[in-house]
C-alpha cells in the first residue's frame, strides 16, 4: 500500500523548460559562447545537477563551471524562475492524495531554498509534508535527497513511491530503495519508449496508478 508519494520538480510537478533553457543560454553568452543550441540539446540541461547539465548540454569545459553556475543562478533568481506553470491536474492530484491520507513531498535537484520558494510562488508549498533541494556544492546525490525527504515522512521505504520524469529520478530511487514511477509528459522519459518500469503519460495516470497499486 502506497503511504507516501515523492515528487520531482522539474518535469513532474512544474513545466519550468522555459525559465531554464532561457537562463541557460543566458549564462553561455554571458560568457562568450554565441551558438545556437537545438532543442534536443536544451532539453539535456533538464534533470541532472546543474554543473553536469553545462558539460552535458553545452560541453562547457570545466575551467568555467564556478563562474557558468553563479551567473546561472543569480539570473534564474532574477527572472527564469517566474517562468514557470503547473503541469494540468498538479493540484488536484495533492489535494486528491492528501485527502487519502498519503503523505506528499518533493526530492529535487534544485537548490533547497529555491525549490520551496518556486513551490510557494506556485501556491503548492502547502500540500507538501517534506520538500528537500540540492546542497550549495552539490554534493548530494538524488538518492541523498530522497532519502532526508524519507527520513521527514515516517514510512516505510516499500510505501514510498517515487514519480519523476528522468533517468537521474529513476536511479536515485533505485538507490535509496524505493518504487518508482516514470511521467512521460516532462522532459525525459517518452510515451512509446521501452523500460523495464511503469511510465505514465499525464497526471490523472498518477492517481490511477497509485489507486491500482492499493487494491
Amino acid at each position: 500500500m502506497i503511504k507516501a508519494v515523492l515528487f520531482d520538480f522539474d518535469g513532474t510537478i512544474a513545466d519550468s523548460s522555459e525559465g531554464i533553457f532561457y537562463t541557460a543560454l543566458y549564462t553561455v553568452r554571458k560568457l562568450g559562447i554565441d551558438k545556437e543550441y537545438s532543442e534536443e540539446e536544451l532539453r539535456r540541461f533538464v534533470g541532472p545537477p546543474l554543473r553536469r547539465c553545462f558539460i552535458e548540454a553545452f560541453n562547457l569545459d570545466e575551467s568555467l563551471l564556478d563562474d557558468a553556475v553563479k551567473i546561472y543562478r543569480k539570473e534564474y533568481f532574477r527572472a527564469g524562475m517566474l517562468m514557470m506553470h503547473l503541469y494540468p491536474g498538479i493540484e488536484k492530484l495533492l489535494i486528491d492524495l492528501r485527502k487519502r491520507g498519503i503523505k506528499t513531498g518533493v526530492a529535487s535537484f534544485k537548490m533547497d531554498g529555491l525549490v520551496r520558494k518556486c513551490l510557494g510562488n506556485l501556491g503548492v508549498l502547502q500540500y507538501f509534508d517534506s520538500v528537500h533541494g540540492a546542497d550549495e556544492n552539490g554534493q548530494l546525490t538524488k538518492g541523498d535527497i530522497i532519502n532526508l525527504a524519507i527520513s521527514d515522512l515516517g514510512e516505510e521505504r516499500s510505501s514510498i513511491l517515487m514519480v519523476g520524469d528522468t533517468e537521474n529520478d529513476r536511479k536515485g530511487a533505485e538507490d535509496a530503495a524505493v518504487p518508482f514511477l516514470g511521467v512521460s509528459y516532462g522532459f525525459g522519459f517518452r510515451n512509446d519508449g521501452q523500460y523495464d518500469f511503469v511510465v505514465v503519460p499525464s497526471v490523472p495516470a498518477i492517481l490511477s496508478y497509485i489507486e491500482g497499486a492499493d487494491k
